[in-house]
């Protein structure tokens, strides 16, 4: 099979977690342009969280907010927000068990509490944090993905009471915090709407992931690569597992495929 496009998740898989960029990671990338192979990001991040890496590894291609929003050649072609009736619930909810919350628009993000130990644990590899949310800041503007900040023994609470949407731990072991999309929105949505606009067919796709919300991107493609540093039901739903993010496993894996 020749492979024509790499799709790729950002922490964990091309970013170790507050460390930068290798060089392996970036010589990698430029041999897939080299060889015409187009090459995507597609992560859990925001736009603002995403602008230096792609302009690092001369990217035009993002699928973020986990499929909620997507732009090629710096246009956006897609954008999902979520329903201002199911901000409302999460946000009854979220309230009854004091949990904080971080909304994300596509141009800024906003926590509910910046002193609780969750959201500042959630923070804590990043340059970046959020400002203070104003009671109404999910109304007055599109919100693509939420943070929720809670127990894993909680988690289950939302599931059951806010059906609409669909809860994805963080991968780093112990994170008390939350991806929060709607519950039909995942990568792999986005990677098809992708393929789409550039007419290539998903068996000539490869991906490569770590999280939990990597694991219906690695299912929709022809090649689903699981990191080595990835949880075991990540692995189980991949094609091959290569090494981990601390041992440049995106340039190991795409050697191993013959794409590099």
């Amino acid at each position: 099979m020749r492979y024509k496009i790499v799709f790729l998740d950002i922490d964990g898989t091309v970013l170790r977690y507050g460390k930068p960029i290798t060089e392996a990671t970036k010589q990698a990338v430029m041999a897939l342009k080299d060889r015409n192979i187009h090459v995507a990001i597609a992560t859990g991040r925001a736009p603002y969280f995403t602008d230096y890496l792609v302009k690092e590894l001369n990217i035009d291609t993002r699928i973020l907010f986990n499929g909620a929003f997507i732009s090629l050649k710096d246009q956006v072609i897609y954008k999902k927000p979520i329903e201002k009736a199911v901000l409302r619930k999460l946000k009854y909810y979220s309230d009854l068990k004091k949990d904080p919350v971080t909304y994300l628009g596509d141009k800024e993000f906003k926590a509910t509490d910046l002193e609780h130990p969750f959201v500042v644990e959630a923070y804590r590899h990043d340059p970046w944090g959020p400002k203070l949310a104003e009671p109404n800041f999910w109304e007055q503007q599109d919100i693509y993905q939420l943070f929720l900040h809670c127990e894993l023994n909680t988690e289950q609470y939302y599931i059951e009471n806010v059906p609409e949407l669909y809860f994805r731990r963080w991968s780093e072991q112990g994170m008390r915090t939350c991806d929060v999309n709607p519950a039909d929105q995942t990568k792999a949505v986005g990677i098809q709407k992708v393929l789409g606009i550039l007419g290539i067919a998903p068996e000539e796709a490869v991906a490569f992931g770590d999280g939990l919300n990597d694991v219906e991107m690695l299912s929709s493609v022809g090649m689903g690569v699981a990191m080595g540093n990835a949880r075991p039901e990540v692995k189980s739903c991949a094609q091959m597992v290569t090494l981990s993010v601390d041992d440049d496993g995106v340039s190991h894996g795409l050697k191993k495929l013959g794409l590099i």
